[in-house]
């Protein structure tokens, strides 16, 4: 397990980084990149949204753009994080909770989105068939997930904090979830040539 797939010690972690977070965030994770996760959830405009991992609230303000802010529930397991996100979508409804245990009935959303966040997850099989329960048939689950670093120092150091999940696996994890008609995007920053992320979309039957 890496160090931040711990959930006492992601929280301690995210108390101070979000402090820089939205310095560093857009870096790595560009405006092109939000797009493409918004648009693989084929939002309506009357659609109820789910938001697991919200962080500060970069992935809810792209969200916001399609839907009303009353209409999203963000969730995140740190306070710090959730903070900064509430000063930016005051209309949107936050909650601190558990990607793996989502406090909500079956069939509650039109759609769930996750960006950044399942390589934080001890047990990211049980947060997408989480996503799943809660999302109505015929709603996508979305999940932006990180690429292995290609430096082998690099790449050894980030795996020791977080999970870094194949293409191949993420795909294994929806099929698990019962997630259908499963929609594939590899992508990164324009400044960087490699492919940083992959974009994973599954309609619920």
């Amino acid at each position: 397990m890496g160090l931040l797939e711990d959930k006492k010690r992601a929280r301690k972690f995210y108390r101070y980084f979000s402090k820089v977070y939205d310095r560093i965030n857009p870096i790595f994770y560009a405006e092109h990149m939000l797009k493409t996760v918004v648009e693989m959830a084929s939002l309506e405009e009357n659609d109820f949204v789910l938001e697991v991992g919200c962080g500060t609230g970069f992935t809810t303000s792209g969200i916001a753009e399609k839907i009303s802010q009353e209409r999203i529930i963000a969730l995140d397991l740190t306070p710090e994080q959730m903070e900064k996100a509430i000063a930016k979508l005051p209309g949107v409804n936050f909650i601190r909770g558990d990607a793996e245990n989502l406090p909500f009935k079956d069939d509650t959303f039109d759609a769930s989105i996750s960006a950044g966040s399942i390589e934080y997850w001890p047990n990211p099989q049980k947060g997408i068939s989480e996503m799943a329960r809660v999302t109505k048939p015929g709603g996508k689950v979305v999940i932006l997930a990180p690429r292995k670093p290609d430096n082998f120092l690099a790449r050894k150091f980030a795996e020791g904090i977080m999970l870094f999940p194949s293409t191949q696996q993420c795909v294994a994890w929806f099929k698990a979830a019962n997630l259908e008609n499963i929609r594939i995007i590899e992508t990164g920053p324009n400044w960087l040539w490699r492919k940083l992320v992959v974009i994973i979309s599954g309609e619920v039957v």
